[in-house]
Formats: structure tokens, C-alpha cells, sequence
């Protein structure tokens, strides 16, 4: 049942794009001049609508669809974060509450950074039916992967440096290395 509740919503989508896609296609006409024509009512979606150095130039579609994008990763976190809270668990004797809570935001960066890795080829794959549901096709999409990327490793690095400095608060860190010594130790006598 997980399978079909986590792939439904993609398979679903997918569906409905091909449908769309085939309407689309019978719904072109040539004008006068033999010239395939669609009537494009969003067309001012596709307009550049923002002029950056690091972002390129970015339609409002595609504004749209990072806007819709971010907000599902702080929802996500903030979901996350609402329910660990709730069911803190110590994993060391002695760890402080906020100790705990940082251990934990840590760890949820790293999902985060998952859910980026969830969505990072979908603007590369070429033929899909999902893109040109949206407007978008897989060359212009492909920013998309490059900010999927960027994101994601951003969020890995925070998820890698909140683990690090946790260790150094909890002093897991000078346990380890003394650990390794005595087995190093162990390994030469």
C-alpha cells in the first residue's frame, strides 16, 4: 500500500499529461500560412518576468513553480520538526532538551535535502508528459536541476555541519577519538 500511496500522485500526473498532451495536439489548427497555431491564453506566464546574474532569466512560470517549491520544503521541515519535537527521544544520558533539538533539525535537514533529491531529474527527462503540462520543456527546465542541485548540497552541508557541532556541544566527538586510540592500541600489542 506505501508503493501505491507514494507513486499514485506521480502516475496520476504523468496520466493526465499525456491526455493533455494528445488535446493539445488535436486542438492545433494551421493558420494561412500552413503554420501550426495554438491558442495560448497563459502565454504571459512564459514571458521573462526576473533578470539576475546567479538565476538567469526567470519566467513566472517558473517563478511559480520555486515559490511552490520552497514553501513545500519549509512546510515539510516545519511538519518534520512538529512531530520529532513532540516525541524527543535522549540518546545520551544527560543530553539537554535544546541538545536534543538540534541533534534533531540536523537530521531533518538531511530529509529535506531528500526531497530535493526526490525531484532532481524530473526537469531533465526528456519526452515527459508532465513538463509540457506546466509549460515548460526539458531544455528550458533543465535551471531546474542546476537549482535542485545547489539546494540540495546546500541542505547536506548544513545537515553534515549541525551533526558536527553537536558532537563538539555533546563532546561525542573527543569520546570517539579516544575510543579509536585505545583500539588502535589494541591492534599493536
Amino acid at each position: 500500500t506505501n508503493l501505491l500511496l507514494f507513486s499514485f500522485p506521480v502516475m496520476f500526473i504523468a496520466a493526465f499529461g499525456c491526455v493533455y498532451l494528445h488535446l493539445q495536439k488535436n486542438l492545433r489548427k494551421p493558420n494561412s500560412r500552413g503554420v501550426l497555431t495554438s491558442n495560448r491564453r497563459l502565454s504571459f506566464l512564459s514571458r521573462p518576468a526576473l533578470v539576475m546574474a546567479p538565476l538567469g532569466i526567470v519566467t513566472a512560470m517558473e517563478l511559480a513553480f520555486a515559490a511552490m517549491f520552497i514553501a513545500l520544503l519549509i512546510w515539510s521541515l516545519a511538519n518534520y520538526l512538529y512531530v520529532s519535537f513532540g516525541h524527543l527521544h535522549m540518546h545520551k544520558q544527560g543530553e539537554k532538551v535544546w541538545q536534543a533539538k538540534f541533534r534533531s533539525v540536523s537530521l531533518r535537514l538531511g530529509y529535506i535535502g531528500n526531497i530535493c533529491w526526490a525531484f532532481l531529474f524530473f526537469p531533465v527527462t526528456r519526452g515527459s508528459s508532465i513538463l509540457p503540462l506546466v509549460g515548460l520543456t526539458s531544455e528550458s527546465s533543465i535551471k531546474f536541476h542546476i537549482w535542485l542541485g545547489h539546494l540540495s548540497m546546500i541542505l547536506f552541508a548544513a545537515h553534515t555541519a549541525g551533526f558536527i557541532i553537536y558532537w563538539a556541544i555533546t563532546n561525542q566527538m573527543a569520546l570517539k577519538y579516544q575510543i579509536k586510540g585505545v583500539e588502535s592500541l589494541h591492534l599493536f600489542v
